[in-house]
């Protein structure tokens, strides 16, 4: 005879069945209630450490902390309650400030509570129950030079390679002073702060580093517990490397008539002819030194024009005079064979440049009776008063400026010939 299957359902119906399914259901039911409401301990780890100097008896102290300070917090209390994953929230730890009355270095007593009016659990202790040694003081700031501080620990012991020689370390940021602020009990002990960098190679070639800032007291030693404005720690410092070099002086010409752009037709001489630089890495290919201040041919008066230029005038292009003997070179132009030749200038013969769009100007009258113009004698020939073109260079000055200015310098215009001194016109704004 087949067995009827018994489906699951059917137990239910079996007395039995209920009986030992109702007692273990209880069974659980109450392991996990005896579980979760049963007292136990739990420690909560990394519970940040508030310090409040708002009830210091002393107004003015306050706490120079550099690091922020945790606690564990061990709790009792029911399971369900101190195991909780935002039992951490509700734990408030609290140093106690309110005893501190002078500046110096104090422990502080560590007293947690609970952000519940009521809790439902109890603090058991913690660890530790002091921060030791915590600086209270007045803040103070001040405004020091930054001084660069370089060692060279190259194998040879050099700072440069042979032949190469070193200017002064500098500042390269914009800034060239730090204000530092700390306790006041530090901030008197700091008497400079520099900047420190460590270089362990021979140079050949200006170098840019990072330089750490330290405080530091007249030993030299760091001063601790001090910072920088805007938290500066880390400052550019550029060692200039350059070798030194005797060059030729050359130099080069302004206002060259068209016809001489390239291929000047006169000899000159520089004097000194030569002279001793410093000469940093971006000119090292440099065979020759330019005066930056160009001689015009407006100074070219006679056949033989010796014209000063101050070492004032003249910024080198990366390389410094060496020679402090030397104030001024004289360029010596020699201009042989031309002739000169005056004329009359009119309105008609003034070309205008650089004048600002939608603006127009009338000239009133000329600063001068006469232009005076140096060429071969065949190109002055070719001019005369109604042919000569003069320059009016309105160039750098805006229309606002155009209302206050009355005059605007000339100058001549032509392929082979040039105008020698200056010329100013009158005009008016229409």
């Amino acid at each position: 005879m087949e067995r009827k299957k018994q489906r699951i359902s059917d137990l239910f119906y079996d007395n039995r069945f209920l009986l030992a399914f109702s007692v273990l259901f209880a069974l659980i039911a109450w392991l996990i209630v005896a579980t979760e409401f049963s007292e136990t301990q739990n420690t909560i780890r990394n519970i940040k450490v508030q310090i409040n100097y708002s009830n210091i008896n002393n107004s003015g102290l306050q706490p120079f902390v550099e690091k922020d300070y945790f606690v564990d917090v061990t709790i009792k209390g029911k399971r369900y309650i101190v195991e909780s994953d935002d039992i951490e929230k509700d734990i408030i730890a609290v140093a106690d400030t309110s005893f501190i009355n002078s500046a110096g270095d104090f422990p502080l007593d560590i007293t947690v509570t609970s952000k519940s009016v009521r809790p439902e659990y109890e603090f058991v202790s913690v660890s530790p129950q002091t921060i030791e040694n915590i600086t209270f003081d007045y803040r103070k700031d001040g405004e020091f030079k930054i001084e660069p501080e370089i060692k060279f620990i190259s194998k040879s012991g050099k700072a440069v390679r042979d032949g190469f020689f070193m200017d002064e370390p500098i500042i390269s940021d914009v800034i060239s002073k730090v204000n530092v602020s700390g306790p006041e009990t530090a901030l008197k002990n700091v008497v400079r702060v520099v900047a420190e960098a460590t270089i362990d190679e021979e140079l050949d070639k200006t170098t840019p580093v990072d330089a750490v800032l330290k405080a530091v007291d007249k030993d030299g030693k760091q001063v601790q517990g001090v910072t920088f404005d805007q938290k500066l720690s880390v400052v550019k410092v550029q060692i200039p490397v350059y070798y030194v070099a005797e060059l030729p002086i050359t130099c080069s010409f302004d206002n060259v008539p068209t016809e001489y752009i390239g291929n000047i037709p006169f000899d000159y001489t520089v004097s000194p002819a030569k002279a001793k630089f410093k000469i940093y890495d971006e000119n090292f290919d440099r065979e020759s030194i330019e005066l930056s201040r160009k001689i015009d041919f407006s100074e070219l008066y006679t056949e033989k024009n010796s014209i000063p230029v101050d070492v004032s005038e003249n910024d080198f292009s990366g390389a410094v005079l060496l020679d402090k003997d030397i104030t001024r070179f004289v360029v010596t132009v020699n201009v042989p064979g031309v002739s000169q030749k005056s004329f009359i200038i009119s309105p008609e013969n003034i070309n205008i440049r650089n004048l600002p769009e939608n603006v127009e100007v009338e000239f009133l009258n000329f600063k001068f009776k006469e232009l005076t113009v140096k060429g071969y004698a065949d190109k002055l020939e070719l001019l005369n008063n109604e042919n000569i073109v003069v320059i009016a260079d309105f160039d750098g000055i805006d229309e606002s400026e155009l209302k206050d200015t009355v005059s605007v310098p000339l100058s001549l215009y032509d392929g082979y010939c040039w105008s020698v001194g200056e010329y100013f016109a009158d005009y008016i704004v229409k």
